[in-house]
């Protein structure tokens, strides 16, 4: 299965001194021990991961074992200006999402903006029947996290061996 993870719920997934990061633990635990990737791509979502400082080296840490699928720029790119085109109200400052979920087939989002939830799921930003993402907001989501959320630009899912994931529990 695949996330795409919000910039805005970094320190609840990766920082385990977050206020609230016991509601966004599962998504790191099936991250690192289970079967998640982490889906991302884009102009606007690698200008704000650049701004994520703090979690950069982590996330590079994932992507080295393989637990990241980084997609091509131009294609998210290319769908947010379409996207943005279609609708200009001023709470869907997220078309970056939409985007990378509509391009990967990813259908889970974690985050914890919800002036963004009604644009994230809207129907005629999926054309030609594409799947919707669901939203991780707390643990009551945890069920998502699960095979059958897993895209096919997800597979084959990688499960790391003990070792692996000591370094990323480090």
């Amino acid at each position: 299965m695949c996330i795409i993870v919000d910039t805005n719920t970094f320190s609840s997934v990766f920082d385990k001194t977050s206020l609230n990061h016991s509601e966004f633990a599962p998504v790191l635990e099936w991250v690192i021990e289970g079967e998640g990737k982490i889906v991302f791509g884009g102009t606007k979502y690698k200008a704000e991961l650049k701004e994520a400082k703090k979690f950069l080296r982590f996330i590079g840490q994932l992507n080295r074992s393989r637990k990241v699928v980084q997609l091509e720029d131009s294609q998210i790119d290319a769908y947010q200006i379409i996207l943005e085109a279609k609708e200009t109200h001023k709470d869907f400052d997220d078309p970056h999402l939409v985007a990378i979920s509509y391009i990967s087939k990813c259908r889970l989002i974690c985050s914890l903006d919800k002036r963004a939830y009604p644009f994230l799921s809207r129907k005629d930003f999926y054309p030609n029947n594409s799947p919707r993402p669901s939203i991780y907001s707390s643990k009551k989501n945890a069920v998502l996290l699960c095979r059958k959320y897993i895209a096919e630009i997800c597979k084959p899912c990688t499960i790391l061996n003990k070792a692996e994931i000591a370094i990323l529990k480090k």
